[in-house]
């Protein structure tokens, strides 16, 4: 008798406890759902877009010799050259941040194209989505890299900058001081060759089973 009193007597207090005990389930629930959903997303983007295994810079061109030593070690390895440009996103006559131009690639790290077209002239360019939108530059404007003035086509997300970190040492990324961006063959080719740094990508032939393997393969 002593216990239905007390619950009758106390229910707003134990109404109040099961609506939080019922929400905390059902936000717990939802966050392992949601997790694991990335997850998978996360891990099929590695072929969909076919996302390297690793990269390095080099001072200049590996020669074709310098490319086949280094495939005999289980790899395939891409160019992945870029540009590093200031760029003067409302052409104003003021470096305002810094963008990072690659061609589009076609092997390696494929481009999600989010908005608009890609680029089909060497005086276009499509810049990453989020740089975009903190320099509140819209398709079809007119942005300048380096000398020369580009038309912004479209949005981009590249599958090697989930994040725009400039370097893999950075602690935090500013996605309004720098962007990522592709342009055509032709039009890399008009931006300032002495900016080019040589970077590769390289895909394992048979991916290493964990850290450990990827170590030693290293």
């Amino acid at each position: 008798k002593r216990l239905p009193r007390e619950l009758i007597g106390d229910i707003g207090k134990y109404l109040a406890v099961f609506l939080f005990m019922t929400a905390t389930i059902g936000f717990v629930s939802g966050f392992l759902v949601a997790d694991n959903s990335m997850l998978a997303a996360y891990q099929e983007s590695f072929e969909k877009y076919h996302i390297e295994d690793g990269n390095f810079t080099l001072e200049k061109k590996a020669t074709d010799s310098q490319i086949k030593r280094l495939e005999k070690e289980g790899v395939q390895i891409y160019e992945n050259y870029y540009v590093e440009e200031d760029a003067d996103t409302d052409v104003d006559g003021k470096k305002d941040s810094t963008v990072r131009v690659y061609k589009n690639r076609s092997q390696i790290d494929l481009v999600c194209l989010m908005k608009g077209e890609l680029p089909k002239k060497e005086d276009e360019i499509a810049i990453d989505r989020m740089y975009a939108e903190n320099n509140k530059i819209q398709i079809s404007d007119i942005i300048k890299v380096g000398k020369e003035e580009k038309t912004v086509t479209g949005y981009v997300a590249l599958s090697d900058y989930s994040a725009l970190f400039s370097n893999n040492s950075d602690m935090m990324f500013d996605a309004t001081k720098f962007g990522v961006a592709i342009m055509t063959e032709n039009g890399f080719a008009t931006l300032d060759d002495t900016h080019i740094h040589y970077s590769y990508a390289w895909k394992y032939n048979n991916p290493p089973k964990n850290d450990t393997e990827a170590k030693t393969m290293g």
